[in-house]
């Protein structure tokens, strides 16, 4: 025994190399003095019989052991049990019912012990039976029934009672499956198992889903149907069970919740029996018989849906990061739709961040490092997870500009490793997996024709929808080295599958992208799909610019939006494909209603070519026009050619027909002057474009919302008056008005509501009422019918059953009628609001590339009464915000040549609602729209018109300084201030200096608060003296200003201070009046004043000339020394106050006279 105990202890050692050698020196010893003893076949079941038969050592040895696996010391655990389970495998003699009986005694916990205790022979427990099972000595002969009964029962037990104990002890429940089949009561003990450990086959947890599925994988001729009758199908993940997958894998219950209290950080280990099913292609064979469902569904509903869903925890997001990862090797450009999932995404760029600390984000970040790895070795792989990323709908921008943005990180990494050979095999790929989807789909996750299973129609139709959408986001992806050739190539073949089929030997076909015939045939869905998908690829391609050709010249280089490098239009090319093609042999045009459209678009067509062919010699600005023209009429083309509505076909043709007679008045001579006739002067086309796109943003089209606003580009600067009155029409109309403006937004007509507001509502209230009367009392019938008696007969008869059903039918239709009408109301005033908000693009337009023009002051006052008109309805927020917007950033440029009346007139609104303005935000905008007409008219030079605006910026002073209730502030006159030029401060110094002199004494103002701020007013414009100073040559006015805003600052200084330290400071009730926070602020800004104008050295005489005297010494002398008023900080305001022109002096002379 001497000779073995030191290797006992080395067995605890957290040393894992000390560990095992000591196990290896202890198990040679022992088996050294087990083979010096007898031999003999006899197997010892009681202890005395293990005497008798083995060593001494080997005796000791067994008991030592198995006590030793409950120790807590360091790796106790690990180490005995390796040496108990290489000592029972090497020693014959000894049984499973001694080991157990040994077992259960050295670890047994009692009540009496302390919860570490138990919890440390729950684990000696589970390690004694894990060594039990992995020496193999339960399939010696000996071992009976009752006892593998026990080990199954009480490894159950444990799990069961203990979560964090539950994936060990199936774990060694399941590496018992393989011995099941060497015992003759085999079937006796899979039954023991079902009902033991799987519950009677109610499985909830994925450790009894790893069990049963070893079991029926190991057995499978065991009726599996009647042991688990809640799991149909020949395999545990067919189909009709995914739903009970979902809640297993993902580990939640809602009638359980307890059994997954305990969080674990790894995945569990029945993914690794999933994954060895899909992608182990040495079980091709077992998944052609069991026929699982596809592991895209199995990832849809357990990760997609599960794992990522939306509102999942942190845990559950942990363990998808994890498989992810164990996916990526597996990852092709096959499995990328079911990977790249919206949730998965949102996932991955919610969580990803180089600086994040949680595990949630390293693993996050690891996951996205594996997968842009996967991405650079494969471009088919790394082309369809970008093309998946640029899908908006599934990617979001990172909160924080800290954190890295996954759209970002993935395509500058993958875009790196592609060229245009990479991107023309991907397309080709695709192209080929639209005419040949997958019919297949290997047992093995990976596709193989030997080992396949059907796939439905509805997959093949998904294949073919993914490969249109990757195609058309490879073709829009600017970062992406794609040429015209590539475009166009996709163009043709969405187009020529939408639009055609052919009828002949599709080898000789003349379109190249139809020679491929599609097997199986394409579906009217998926024809449908690839027309709606041209048109959404044909709006985007509208603000695709192609890469210049650098032979050409220089005006060729610049690239044209929506246009091919050789000039021509995609929708042209689009819409010529159709109508080219039609004609030859063994062609079919399957587009909708295409007999009736057909005559009309040949006509668009050929004006289509005529404009491209026009535009090529017209300057550049009418060549511009000219092609934003021909792209809007492209796009009605191709709408209406590949819709699939007749009513919206008709639509888009009538305002093609419109947008061809803009056309024609933009290629008159003179188009561009107004006409000098008496009789009402013709449209303009650019009045006509301004119809146009307006009753175009009635559709609830992006794509055409977009267009519209690129083709008003280069009109805006050919706007009149009219056509700026078909805007501000629309900005100021209301819902519910009977206004002109309404009838001419065709689709808007509709759009008049009854109720525009609360008060309009009350007022119809009656008249709803009456007609919800009326309309029951047509369902009650010849029973509400007569004078009152005979109502009041007919009210004590009742009803039958039968006319009791009819009137309840009635009764309900009724109701049912009036939700439809409120709905479509709220509806109605949404798609208003929406209506607003585009034609508020137009006006951005407007304002950022002719805000000089004269007709942008028309423009501002709709604005502004827009703004106001929305600022306290919820519904309206959106216009609102999008109004003031506007108004806050585009008022940058001067307008000139407008009409001052209506000028002046908008600045004195302007001026009257910041008076009475509801919040700062409001006044903040009123004050930047004022500032803008503002200068507008200074600018302008007129002399009287000039004088009114001066005149309001003094009323307004008067306003904020004698009346309480006005929301003026200092600050609506600082954004004048800011946005005037040097030369017109004038009258500006003038009202302040105004203002100081009149309410910057005591008692003239409404109140103190007030009296302050006329001296805020004064020092905001002297403020820009340095501006002055710089940006003009002569400065004698604005030295006379200065002086006159000085003296008066200072003249109303003595007063005050007069009065502040006079009786005359004190109310009826003994407060101050004015107090000594006050005075502190307003001689403080007198002070910052002097100090402002000595600072310019044209305006430093100035305060020179400022000498104290005798009355304003006596004054400042008066305040050091009152009690109420002085503070630390007043008194030494004092020492400057008294000689202001010391503050003229550079700071140490100044100083050192004051010493």
């Amino acid at each position: 025994m001497p000779t073995t105990l030191e290797f006992y202890w080395d067995l605890a050692s957290l040393d894992e190399s000390k560990r095992i050698e000591a196990a290896a020196q202890l198990i040679s010893a022992l088996c050294k003095f087990q083979a010096e003893m007898p031999a003999t076949t006899s197997v010892a079941t009681t202890e005395e019989e293990l005497n008798r038969i083995c060593a001494g050592d080997v005796t000791y040895g067994i008991k030592r052991l198995i006590k030793g696996l409950a120790s807590p010391r360091d790796g106790a655990r690990q180490g005995y049990s390796i040496a108990l389970s290489e000592l029972l495998a090497r020693v014959p003699c000894i049984s499973v019912k001694l080991v157990l009986d040994l077992l259960w005694r050295s670890t047994e916990a009692t009540k009496q012990m302390k919860g570490q205790e138990q919890r440390d022979m729950r684990f000696g427990r589970i390690f004694g039976l894990m060594a039990l099972v992995q020496s193999g000595i339960i399939t010696r002969a000996g071992t009976t029934a009752v006892e593998m009964r026990k080990i199954v029962m009480e490894l159950a037990a444990i799990g069961a009672k203990k979560s964090y104990l539950r994936e060990i002890s199936y774990v060694t429940l399941t590496s018992l499956v393989p011995m099941l089949g060497k015992f003759a009561f085999r079937d006796e003990l899979i039954t023991m198992f079902v009902a033991v450990a799987l519950d009677k086959g109610a499985i909830e947890t994925p450790d009894e889903l790893l069990l049963a599925m070893r079991l029926r994988r190991a057995y499978p001729g065991y009726d599996w149907y009647s042991a688990l009758p809640q799991w149909q199908g020949r395999h545990m993940l067919g189909a009709k069970n995914v739903g009970r997958l979902g809640s297993v894998l993902c580990e939640q219950s809602v009638e359980h919740p307890g059994l997954f209290s305990t969080w674990h950080p790894q995945l569990h280990r029945v993914w690794d029996e999933i994954f060895d099913l899909y992608f182990n292609r040495a079980r091709a064979d077992e998944v052609a018989n069991a026929m699982p469902m596809e592991f895209e569904l199995l990832w849809e509903r357990v990760v997609e849906n599960g794992l990522f869903a939306p509102g999942a925890s942190q845990f559950r997001r942990y363990w998808g990061f994890l498989l992810l990862e164990r996916l990526l090797p597996h990852l092709s450009e096959d499995t990328v739709p079911s990977m790249m999932t919206p949730n998965i995404v949102r996932a991955m760029s919610d969580n990803i961040s180089v600086k994040g600390k949680s595990a949630l984000a390293k693993v996050g970040m690891r996951t996205a490092e594996r997968l842009s790895e996967v991405c650079e070795s494969n471009t088919k792989v790394g082309l369809a997870v970008l093309t998946h990323l640029l899908n908006q709908k599934n990617t979001i921008q990172p909160v924080d500009a800290a954190k890295t943005n996954l759209r970002s990180m993935m395509a500058n990494r993958i875009v790196a490793k592609l060229d245009s050979e990479a991107i023309v095999g991907y397309v080709t790929y695709l192209q080929q997996l639209f005419a040949a989807p997958r019919r297949v789909r290997s047992k093995s996750g990976v596709a193989d024709a030997q080992t396949a299973v059907n796939v439905s129609d509805k997959s093949i139709e998904k294949q073919r929808a993914w490969a249109v959408d990757q195609m058309i986001r490879v073709a829009r992806f600017g970062q992406l080295p794609i040429t015209d050739e590539l475009t166009g190539s996709v163009l043709r073949f969405v187009a020529a599958h939408a639009a055609f089929t052919v009828t002949g030997d599709t080898k000789k076909c003349s379109v190249v992208e139809l020679r491929d015939a599609p097997v199986p045939e394409l579906s009217a869905a998926t024809r449908d799909y690839c027309a709606l998908a041209l048109v959404n690829l044909v709006g985007e391609l509208n603000r695709h610019v192609s890469e210049p050709n650098r032979t050409a010249s220089d005006a060729e280089t610049r690239g044209l939006a929506g246009h091919a490098r050789d000039g021509t239009a995609w929708p042209t090319a689009a819409l010529a494909l159709v109508l080219d093609t039609k004609r030859k042999r063994g062609m079919q045009v399957v587009l909708h209603g295409f007999e009736e459209t057909q005559e009309p678009l040949t006509k668009l067509l050929a004006q289509l070519r005529e404009m491209a062919q026009a535009a090529s010699g017209l300057e550049a600005a009418a060549a511009q026009r000219v092609h934003m023209l021909e792209l809007l009429l492209g796009n009605l083309s191709v709408g209406a050619a590949f819709g699939a509505n007749p009513q919206t076909q008709a639509e888009y043709l009538e305002v093609a027909a419109e947008v061809s007679e803009c056309y024609a008045k933009l290629t008159q001579t003179g188009q561009e002057s107004d006409s000098d006739s008496d009789d009402e002067p013709e449209l303009q086309p650019v009045e006509v474009l301004t119809d146009i796109l307006i009753s175009l943003f009635t559709r609830d089209s992006s794509i055409l919302r977009r267009l519209c606003d690129q083709v008003f580009v280069p009109f805006a600067e050919l706007m009149t008056a009219r056509a700026m009155e078909s805007i501000v029409g629309v900005l100021q109309a209301r819902e519910g008005a009977d206004e002109d403006v309404v009838t001419e937004m065709d689709g808007l007509a509709a759009m008049d509501v009854d109720e525009s507001d609360t008060e309009m509502a009350d007022d119809n209230a009656g008249v709803i009422d009456e007609e919800l009367r009326r309309k029951i009392e047509e369902a009650l019938g010849s029973n509400s019918n007569g004078d009152d008696a005979a109502s009041e007969s007919g009210a004590e008869e009742s009803f039958d059953d039968e006319q009791m059903t009819v009137f309840d039918d009635k009764l309900a239709e009724i109701f049912r009628q009036k939700k439809e009408q409120k709905t479509w109301a709220r509806e109605l005033k949404l798609s208003f609001v929406n209506f607003k908000l585009r034609v508020l693009d137009l006006a951005d337009v407007f304002l950022t590339r002719q805000g000089d023009n004269a007709l942008a002051i028309q423009l501002v006052a709709a604005l502004v009464d827009l703004a106001r008109t929305t600022n306290k309805d919820t519904r309206n927020r959106a216009v609102h915000e999008r109004a003031v917007s506007i108004l806050n950033g585009r008022l940058t440029k001067i307008p000139a040549g407008f009409d001052q009346t209506e000028a002046l007139k908008l600045l004195e609104v302007v001026h009257e609602r910041a008076r009475r303005a509801s919040d700062q935000r409001e006044l903040e905008m009123l004050a930047g729209v004022a500032a803008f007409i503002g200068r507008a008219v200074l600018e302008s030079g007129d002399v009287e018109a000039s004088a009114r605006v001066h005149e309001l910026n003094a009323e307004s002073v008067r306003d904020f300084m004698g009346r309480k209730a006005s929301q003026m502030q200092v600050g609506f006159f600082r954004a004048a201030m800011a946005k005037q030029r040097a030369g017109l401060l004038s009258g500006l110094w003038t009202v302040a200096a105004d203002a100081v002199a009149e309410f910057g004494r005591p008692q003239r103002a409404v109140n103190v608060y007030r009296q302050v701020q006329a001296y805020a007013l004064a020092d905001s414009v002297l403020a820009t003296a340095p501006r002055v100073a710089s940006e003009l040559t002569d400065t004698s006015e604005f030295i006379v200003l200065t002086e006159r805003v000085l003296r008066e600052s200072c003249a109303s200084l003595q007063e005050t201070l007069k009065f502040a330290v006079s009786e005359a400071n004190v109310n009826a009730t003994g407060r101050l009046l004015i107090d000594g926070a006050r005075v502190r602020e307003i001689v403080q800004t007198v002070l910052q004043m002097v100090r402002r104008v000595a600072k310019v050295d044209a305006f430093r005489p100035i305060v020179v000339a400022l000498k104290p005297s005798s009355e304003w010494t006596q004054a400042v002398k008066a305040l050091e020394a009152s009690d109420k008023l002085a503070s630390p900080v007043i008194r030494n305001m004092c020492r400057s106050l008294a000689d202001l022109s010391l503050l003229a002096e550079p700071k140490t002379k100044a100083k050192a006279k004051a010493i």
